[in-house]
């Protein structure tokens, strides 16, 4: 027989920097909240917080746990309680799960606007500029190549046609869905966004290219212009005991 889960009422007896731990052992790490994530990264506290203190305070001052990816080494050290080994540290597990994430070789089919953006949300939902990405798909529509064309204002008249084609065909590409983000949150489309999209299927026609689907990203939700509606996807949390 396995060990027995460690029960809630012993996990109270124990120190507040043993907590994370012990709490991921007996209930499971998807259970923790953010700060109980940070805090068995980082450890320790200091002398003036205890380590729990310590990751409420820098997932505060950084914006939430969402914006830890975008810290600079830099950044991390110049906050109070962070030192150069715990920087790296913070660092490292960051670039592990980038490259876990850029590794995984499970093909994914693009079949509904939800798939297109449970793959990019992550990447797009909190960008301060508009970015334009192309997926690349196959002719069963899986992804052959993630690329962002521009970056900024996504203006109809600065978007070359040409460069997404050129570059979907350079890549045995039969067909595309175009992504960008609207950094305000909001994801109704434009009327310059109204006009890239008819200069995109328009496009795609003349170059057989089949132009699958055009998805503005927001906060928790994004619209599709092939299925011409907005989606609001409610924002989940980890549950905290």
């Amino acid at each position: 027989m396995g060990k027995r889960p460690l029960a809630l009422s012993m996990i109270k007896t124990l120190s507040i920097e043993e907590h994370p731990r012990e709490k991921a052992l007996s209930v499971g790490i998807d259970q923790l909240s953010d700060e109980e994530l940070l805090a068995i990264v980082l450890r320790t506290g200091n002398k003036s917080e205890n380590v729990i203190e310590l990751s409420k305070r820098l997932l505060g001052e950084i914006g939430g746990i969402v914006h830890l990816k975008d810290a600079s080494y830099g950044k991390l050290i110049s906050m109070k309680g962070i030192k150069k080994a715990k920087g790296v540290e913070l660092m490292a597990i960051l670039e592990i799960g980038k490259r876990i994430y850029e590794a995984t070789d499970i093909p994914v089919i693009f079949d509904s606007p939800h798939a297109v953006f449970n793959l990019m949300k992550s990447e797009m939902m909190h960008l301060k500029q508009e970015h334009f990405v192309i997926l690349i798909l196959d002719q069963k529509h899986r992804l052959i190549l993630k690329k962002t064309l521009f970056i900024g204002s996504i203006n109809a008249s600065l978007i070359s046609m040409r460069e997404i084609f050129l570059e979907t065909l350079s890549f045995n590409g039969v067909a595309l869905i175009a992504i960008h983000n609207h950094p305000s949150g909001d994801a109704r489309p434009s009327i310059e966004d109204e006009e890239v999209t008819k200069r995109l299927m328009e496009s795609g026609k003349m170059m057989n290219v089949k132009v699958l689907d055009h998805i503005i990203i927001g906060w928790n939700e994004f619209y599709s212009f092939v299925g011409k509606r907005l989606y609001k996807v409610p924002d989940r949390k980890p549950t905290c005991l």
